[in-house]
């Protein structure tokens, strides 16, 4: 039976509240950098009209166009717009055909509609394992499992299982408890300075530093009213974590559902602006032999462990890691989903340029144009991803709201700084 993909990217539930409104249609449109045979989107004209941009765009020699399936609009869920219109989901698959499911994460809203298909006859899974919440909060695939909790103090964490240097880090939920996390924190590091850090979330919207127990009340009390703290009618646990002095630099892995390290030359660089990651470089030349190495061990030690916990399915994942005085440590995993680094890996290998120095970089200001208008700005000024030369610039997601482009080359940052400062002079970015 003929094996196809469906990549299917939508936004989770706890990201509904946490003040970043635009992944519902980011998300989607980030998927298009990967490669499959068929691509799930929203029905919205933004995503849309980029997608059909895109299309153009690939077509012209640089590669093969997406497969591209409009799902009506009806949910900020994508996994439950899907399940509402399975109906048109069944007339574009075929019951000769066996289809893996690629999503953002696994989710019961993912499983409902894959369940339903099954139950009319579809040959369809997903590709990874089922992302994990309240049934299983030590679970190291969230943060849930990478520090002490408050109510079970004599556990150790998978980090401290597996000899991974971690922040002291404490979990509880509920304010009381939290209270009595940070000032655990406090007490072992002697420093008053802490992240609040709900151990749902991602991207840094959610996540706060804080100085004081006033801060740490006036934050939970912030996020429980935007209903930030709440999930399937639940208040999500929260992680505090010591706060590191003195980081010298951000790095990053990121692996696949075999478990297998696909990040080029080991790691990537990390771009954080305010607590928010703003993209990555990759292929990192400038590393001592040592950094290496603790790179290395990291990956190893934590590969061995986390097989423990999910054997035969990795899922996509990655883990962050900062470069202190002290060597690296790490400071989160991203567990049971995709991460921002996949879809630029995956599109550096269809382009021929995984082992060559490439980049993210998200817009610096809010985008005004179209993927055709960015895409002329950029072939005006020499600086459009070329195909023969395999260098230049190219869109991971690009319409008003949403920005992030990638690029190729000797400099790859100077490069998307220049385009950034010439899309600003031209109003393309404000």
């Amino acid at each position: 039976m003929k094996k196809e993909t469906i990549v299917s990217h939508g936004s989770l539930k706890e990201f509904m509240n946490d003040g970043d409104d635009k992944d519902k249609y980011y998300l989607p449109a980030r998927e298009l950098a990967l490669l499959g045979d068929h691509h799930f989107v929203p029905n919205h004209p933004d995503v849309l009209r980029y997608a059909e941009q895109l299309n153009f765009i690939l077509q012209n020699g640089i590669l093969q166009p997406r497969n591209i399936h409009p799902i009506p609009d009806t949910n900020y869920l994508l996994d439950l717009a899907i399940l509402q219109n399975l109906s048109l989901v069944k007339k574009i698959l075929r019951r000769n055909k066996h289809y893996t499911v690629y999503p953002y994460a696994v989710t019961q809203e993912t499983l409902s509609w894959i369940e339903e298909l099954r139950k009319r006859g579809f040959f369809i899974d997903p590709a990874f394992p089922e992302k994990k919440y309240f049934d299983n909060l030590r679970h190291p695939s969230h943060r849930g499992g990478w520090g002490r909790w408050i109510e079970n103090p004599e556990t150790p964490s998978f980090a401290e299982n597996h000899n991974i240097p971690y922040p002291v880090s404490w979990i509880g939920c509920g304010l009381k408890q939290i209270i009595e996390a940070y000032q655990r924190v406090v007490e072992s590091t002697e420093n008053e300075k802490a992240f609040f850090k709900p151990i749902f979330s991602a991207g840094g919207f959610t996540l706060a530093q804080i100085s004081s127990v006033e801060e740490l009340m006036a934050h939970y009390e912030k996020l429980i009213r935007l209903g930030a703290l709440s999930l399937f009618n639940q208040e999500i646990p929260v992680e505090i974590q010591a706060y590191i002095e003195d980081i010298k630099g951000l790095f990053s892995f990121q692996y696949n559902e075999n478990g297998k390290l696909i990040t080029p030359n080991g790691f990537s660089e990390q771009i954080i602006e305010n607590n928010q990651w703003q993209g990555n470089l990759f292929n990192v030349t400038n590393i001592p032999p040592e950094i290496r190495q603790q790179l290395s061990d990291i990956w190893r030690n934590f590969a061995v462990g986390y097989r423990t916990w999910e054997r035969q399915n990795f899922g996509w994942g990655g883990l962050d890691l900062a470069l202190t005085p002290n060597g690296l440590i790490v400071l989160e995993h991203n567990g049971l989903r995709t991460t921002g680094a996949h879809s630029p890996i995956h599109l550096a290998e269809q382009l021929g340029v995984i082992n060559n120095s490439f980049a993210t970089l998200k817009s610096p200001g809010e985008v005004k144009c179209d993927l055709k208008t960015l895409w002329e700005v950029l072939s005006v000024n020499g600086i459009a991803f070329n195909p023969n030369t395999r260098q230049g610039i190219f869109p991971i997601v690009w319409f008003p709201g949403s920005g992030m482009l990638w690029a190729t080359g000797e400099n790859p940052l100077r490069l998307l700084n220049k385009a950034y400062n010439i899309l600003a002079q031209e109003n393309y970015i404000l």
